[in-house]
This record gives structure tokens, sequence and C-alpha cells, in this order.
């Protein structure tokens, strides 16, 4: 299994990124790996909703079914996924409120499939940096 953790400081309340990150239209905006919805997906989440969405990682293309497992406004989105590949994935989205600003943290656990060879170490590389592109890209929309 590999783990990616990034945060990041948002010059804006956590009600405010919520409203970007927590919006699964606007996710192509900000989230770099997400690229469309391929099936329906809820203007507002809730615990249990599934959508599959299509993504790109390392160049790659990926359709991940996801599962809304926890969902907590202001603070917490929490995401189980597994692509036709048969790699699991977990994905945490948390916002604290900072006074004037925001801590956001990117939590991604992926097991299974090419995760667990060779290619790991540089999937989880450019995983890193795909989640800090999309930190930086929360930040300019609600900036």
């Amino acid at each position: 299994m590999r783990t990616v953790e990034v945060s990041a400081t948002c010059s804006a309340s956590p009600e405010k990124v919520w409203e970007v990150m927590a919006d699964p239209f606007r996710w192509a905006e900000w989230l770099t790996i997400h690229k469309s919805w391929k099936s329906a997906v809820p203007a507002q989440l809730s615990p249990g909703d599934s959508a599959t969405a299509a993504a790109r990682v390392m160049n790659m293309p990926v359709a991940i079914d996801w599962t809304f497992d926890r969902v907590e406004a202001p603070n917490v989105i929490e995401m189980s996924g597994l692509t036709r590949a048969g790699v699991n994935l977990k994905l945490v989205i948390g916002i604290a409120d900072m006074g004037a600003a925001s801590k956001v943290d990117l939590s991604v656990n992926v097991d299974g499939g090419m995760i667990d060879g060779p290619m790991g170490g540089v999937f989880q590389g450019s995983l890193t940096g795909a989640l800090n592109t999309s930190l930086r890209n929360v930040e300019a929309l609600v900036a």
C-alpha cells in the first residue's frame, strides 16, 4: 500500500473552501487527476452516495468507482474507490479552521495493481505532485 499526504493553508474560511472542494461538478477545476464524471453524481454529497469518475494518473486513463463514506460539512469528505484493475483507493479531504484561513489536508491510500510493484514509488511521486498542484488550484479558486 502507498500513502500520500499533502497539506496547505488556504486564505479563506472552511465554508468557502468547502464550496469548492465539496461540489463534485467543480472537481475538474481543482483536482488535477479528476477529468469528468462517467455517471450521475449528486449536487450535494451525502454518505452512501456513489459515482464513477474518469481520472488520469501518470498520463494513463483510469475509471474509479467512488463511494462517499463520510461527509461532514465543512470539514471532512472520506471516499473509498475501486478501479477496473482492482486497485483500492481511499481519499480523505480535511478542512480545518485557522481563524482567517483554513488548513486543507489531502490523504490518499492506494493498494493493489502496479502500486505494489516496482512502479509504486514512481506512482507515489507522481501522485504527490498532482495533489500539491490540486491544493494550489484550490487556493487560486478561493482567493
